[in-house]
């Protein structure tokens, strides 16, 4: 059995590896006792305390990672050098250095900030920091990841929801949100304008590795409107494009 000084702590992580493997389809208890070994009380309770601390989520009798391991995972990027490529770029784009730059993941129907960057002597954005969730809905790096995903997939994804309102100038509808990401597909990036904060505009490119992949991160870059006038937004979106060339697999699609 387990060797280790804390045997409950080993077990409760071999189901952690088990569901972060399984995905979005998950794990049932019976399935977890036998792919562990552990018996299926046991496993049981383990999944109840990993539930409880949000560390495990269950749906329908099975069990998926937890909404926790993403403020952990954003807690930890924010102490190790691994985004320092993203600053290095960012300081070295002649548009964007001047301004703020996010990186952003998709959770949900919200968006995750990983990476933050604030340019020295310019007004302080309010926008989000490292570990903050803002709605995709509203967000121009969630539109950007939205328009990755079929019409009906985020169809899916919002029915029922309620659509957050920041400012006046907010998406308040599926409807409205769809024909947004329409025109994010034709254009190749996305905008929010004023929709998070009055007086602030934010262009965004979705970071992939080919043109039909479904993203899951997203860079953006926000200004202030006054700023946004007198700034070319296709310069704005190639230096975004190659902000998200520093998280593309340069290995993806080809065959060996």
């Amino acid at each position: 059995m387990d060797r280790s000084a804390v045997p409950a702590l080993t077990r409760a992580m071999s189901i952690v590896d088990l569901l972060a493997d399984a995905g979005q389809s998950g794990l049932t208890v019976a399935e977890l006792a036998t792919r562990t070994g552990i018996a299926k009380s046991t496993t049981a309770l383990l999944c109840t305390v990993l539930e409880s601390e949000g560390m495990a989520r269950r749906y329908d009798g099975r069990y998926r990672l937890g909404r926790r391991f993403l403020g952990l995972a954003a807690d930890y990027l924010a102490t190790v050098d691994d985004l320092e490529d993203f600053y290095e770029t960012v300081r070295r784009l002649p548009i964007i250095s001047r301004e703020a730059a996010r990186l952003a993941l998709l959770e949900g129907t919200d968006v995750i900030y990983l990476a933050r960057y604030e340019s020295a002597g310019r007004p302080r954005r309010v926008t989000g920091g490292i570990g903050d969730r803002f709605p995709a809905s509203i967000t121009a790096t969630g539109k950007a990841i939205l328009a990755t995903l079929p019409p009906d997939a985020v169809e899916d994804r919002f029915r029922g929801k309620l659509f957050p309102r920041y400012t006046e100038r907010s998406i308040q509808s599926l409807p409205d949100l769809l024909r947004d990401l329409d025109t994010v597909r034709e254009r190749g990036y996305a905008i929010d304008d004023e929709e998070t904060n009055l007086g602030q505009v934010c262009y965004s490119v979705a970071v992939r590795n080919v043109p039909d992949e479904v993203a899951t991160l997203a860079v953006s870059t926000t200004m202030t409107r006054q700023r946004a006038s007198e700034v070319s937004a296709a310069e704005v979106v190639e230096e975004l494009q190659q902000l998200a060339g520093v998280f593309r697999n340069p290995l993806a699609g080809r065959s060996f």
